[in-house]
């Protein structure tokens, strides 16, 4: 039926990501489980949806010339000239003709075939010119928001604060596929055992580059895999795998991660604490349920014994934990997470400058309130998974301004990888690892 096919399947997905503001890889995984699609059908279907939000802008720029009044069209018909253009301009080894008649055929079974002509028509103009030549475009900014289906105010903010060619570089990484990564879970395995026993289920398998437990491959899910339901691994981003290292931490420490859910940052910061030390980690979150995939990862990689959970606002600390009460606090920050693209396309048309606009005070306002918290000498990580200086440099900055007994230190994994950029205030970006974007500061209280 015309319904089932990957196409279809694909469109109608993509329809209800953007009108109900889904996570596409939540929706994606939702239609795989429900759909009875063979082999290629689901690789197919995957590979339309994410490479369909990636090229979005660019894909628009290309049909949008041929519409009057494009804005007024059905989102339905906007997402169909979007997955065939992409199919078009992407998929080498889909003729041309299949990729217009099954269009047509979608089109036919929407709102009556009313706007059958209008898809054939478009796309046979398209075909006929093909892509645009984005060099053409005269102004910087919109050469690059095109060519790299980036929101024009994210393009210029970006280019404000890195200069068009550090974006430029930024943004060629941002529509490549990502790496699949996990974190060995020492308390259980080694990482040289554990590659030992994975390398002939997933050949391409190798260590990664700036994390001593990581390791990567280029194909595979390492969700799908009997060590990770052993808890011998966890997915998670490399770069995210740096945060627990800079918190510098030893077996009996009293730790804080104060927005911890959904618990690989708590997990691997248990993995350094001893609980017969008295070492914890107390792990808040303001949704209970978010609190239970914590607790349902610590019982997976066996750390439970040193795994506390609490719903509270961590702004609310006040009314829970005494002054000077923890050795260390994590402070892994809620934010715009654009530095996630790569991993969730969606995030760049999702997000708004007036959303950001709202975020610092929200991420100050924690850190202010959690900075009482920590014991003198003790150490404060602040992290987020965004490439803004909104949200992190200006962060640090007005957080040091109203509290002069703390300093920055040297981020222990800046160290360690031998950044030759900032450490203190450590911005890993796309392009430099092939990672996400992920940016951690560390303060030291000094009285």
């Amino acid at each position: 039926m015309q319904k089932k096919s990957a196409r279809y399947l694909a469109v109608t997905l993509l329809e209800g990501i953007e009108k109900q503001h889904r996570y596409a890889n939540l929706s994606l995984n939702h239609l795989l489980q429900n759909e009875d699609l063979s082999e290629v059908d689901r690789h197919l279907v995957t590979r339309l949806v994410y490479g369909t939000i990636q090229w979005q802008l660019r894909l628009d720029y290309n049909w949008e010339s041929f519409v009057k009044r494009s804005e007024d069209l059905p989102l339905w018909i906007k997402v169909l000239l979007r997955v065939s253009l992409y199919q078009l301009f992407f998929l080498d080894k889909v003729p041309a003709h299949a990729i217009l008649n099954e269009a047509n055929e979608i089109a036919k079974t929407r709102d009556h075939g009313r706007y059958t002509k209008l898809v054939n028509a478009v796309l046979r103009h398209v075909q006929r010119h093909g892509e645009q030549d984005y060099q053409q475009i005269t102004d910087t900014e919109q050469r690059l928001a095109i060519t790299h289906s980036m929101p024009l105010w994210l393009t210029h903010r970006l280019i404000e604060q890195y200069g068009a060619e550090k974006t430029e570089s930024m943004l060629a990484q941002v529509n490549q596929p990502p790496r699949a990564s996990a974190r060995v879970n020492t308390v259980k395995v080694t990482r040289d055992d554990l590659l030992t026993s994975l390398g002939e289920e997933l050949p391409d398998l190798a260590t990664s580059r700036l994390s001593p437990v990581g390791i990567t491959a280029e194909g595979g899910n390492f969700a799908q895999l009997i060590q990770f339901q052993q808890g011998q691994l966890t997915v998670q981003d490399e770069s995210s795998m740096l945060v627990a290292p800079s918190l510098q931490l030893r077996p009996g420490d009293q730790v804080l991660d104060a927005c911890s859910a959904p618990g690989g940052k708590t997990t691997h910061i248990a993995s350094y604490l001893d609980p017969h030390s008295g070492g914890r980690v107390i792990a808040l979150d303001i949704h209970q349920h978010k609190l239970d995939l914590v607790d349902d990862n610590a019982r997976r990689l066996g750390v439970s014994d040193r795994v506390v959970t609490k719903e509270l606002d961590a702004r609310r600390v006040d009314k829970e934990f005494k002054d000077a009460y923890f050795d260390r606090i994590l402070v892994d920050a809620p934010c715009s997470g654009l530095g996630l693209m790569r991993r969730k396309p969606e995030i760049r048309y999702a997000k708004h400058e007036q959303d950001i606009a709202n975020l610092p005070k929200i991420q100050l306002d924690i850190l202010s309130a959690v900075a009482r918290k920590v014991k003198v000498n003790g150490l404060v990580v602040y992290s987020t998974c965004t490439i803004l200086a909104a949200e992190n440099q200006d962060v640090i900055q007005a957080f040091l301004q109203k509290h002069t007994n703390f300093e920055l230190v040297p981020v222990k994994a800046a160290q360690d990888i031998q950044w030759s950029g900032d450490q203190k205030q450590f911005q890993l970006l796309m392009d430099d690892y092939q990672t996400d974007g992920f940016f951690i500061a560390c303060l030291k209280r000094i009285n």
